[in-house]
This record gives structure tokens, C-alpha cells and sequence, in this order.
């Protein structure tokens, strides 16, 4: 690092700890998913109810993992937009003003506004619907031990 000038060191501090968030959120995600194997080789997942919590509880990890391994990347990476050839003052665009980007932002907040309570209803639906009627008539699918799931025997 000493052998950039100090106007050329990416912040060490934010990339130091981002990628050992990001690490150390991929290892307990994989534990939980060891977990689930062996509870799945012993015949008792879904009666497992603090491996169920446990699944719940870490559903939002892989999320807060994205979001760590983009700030490894993108502070990481300052201050170049592509190193060595431009840096990210002279990536700003000149013709995009504050109101631009205001507007730009309100609009994907308006259609995100929409999509999401859309998609929540009609998973809701299919909740409160249940399965077809048809459904039961499937046969099991062959080869899995103790299988849960359907297919059509077609």
C-alpha cells in the first residue's frame, strides 16, 4: 500500500472488515446447511424446531453478505473507476443533476411500491387456496427416501 501515494489508497478499514463479514457470513450459512444434512440423514428436519428458527433467523445473512462482499468491491477498488486509466471524480456524469437522480429514484420506488404488495397478494392466494385437487392422485417420486414431493406419472 506504501507504494501508492496517499491520494491513490483505498479506505483499508470499511474493505478489512466488509470481507470478513462476508466470509464469515458464507461459513455460517454453510454450517446451517450441514446442519440441515445431517437432520435430513437422520429423518427429522421438519420436526426439528429449533433447526427451523435457526433457518429463519439466518434467512436475512445471504442478503447482508451481498451487501458486504459490494462494499469490499466498490470501496476496494477506490479511487478508480478503472484502474489505472480512470478515476471515479471523472466518472460523474456532468449532465445528470440532483433532480435527475431524484427522480429517477422515485420512480423505482413507485414501481417497487407496486410490485411488492402485488407479489404478496398473490402468494397469499395461492397460501389460502391450497394445493389443486388433483395433486394427491400423483405418484411419489421414485429413489428418494421418505419423499415428500410429487410428480405426475405421465
Amino acid at each position: 500500500m506504501k507504494d501508492w501515494p496517499p491520494d491513490e489508497r483505498p479506505p483499508v478499514w470499511p474493505v478489512f472488515f466488509a470481507f470478513r463479514i462476508m466470509v464469515g457470513i458464507g461459513f455460517i450459512m454453510l454450517g446451517v446447511v450441514a446442519l440441515g444434512w445431517l437432520l435430513r440423514w437422520r429423518g427429522r428436519p421438519i420436526e426439528t424446531g429449533w433447526y427451523l428458527r435457526l433457518c429463519q433467523w439466518t434467512a436475512p445473512l445471504g442478503f447482508i453478505a451481498v451487501l458486504a462482499g459490494w462494499t469490499t468491491t466498490e470501496v476496494g477498488r477506490q479511487p478508480w473507476t478503472i484502474y489505472g486509466l480512470m478515476r471515479t471524480a471523472h466518472s460523474v456524469s456532468p449532465s445528470l443533476t440532483g433532480s435527475d437522480v431524484l427522480l429517477s429514484l422515485l420512480c423505482y420506488m413507485a414501481v417497487y411500491l407496486v410490485m411488492f404488495p402485488a407479489g404478496i397478494a398473490v402468494m397469499a392466494r395461492i397460501v389460502r387456496d391450497g394445493p389443486t385437487e388433483g395433486a394427491a392422485q400423483h405418484e411419489p417420486v421414485h429413489g428418494q427416501r421418505d419423499a415428500p414431493f410429487t410428480t405426475t406419472a405421465e
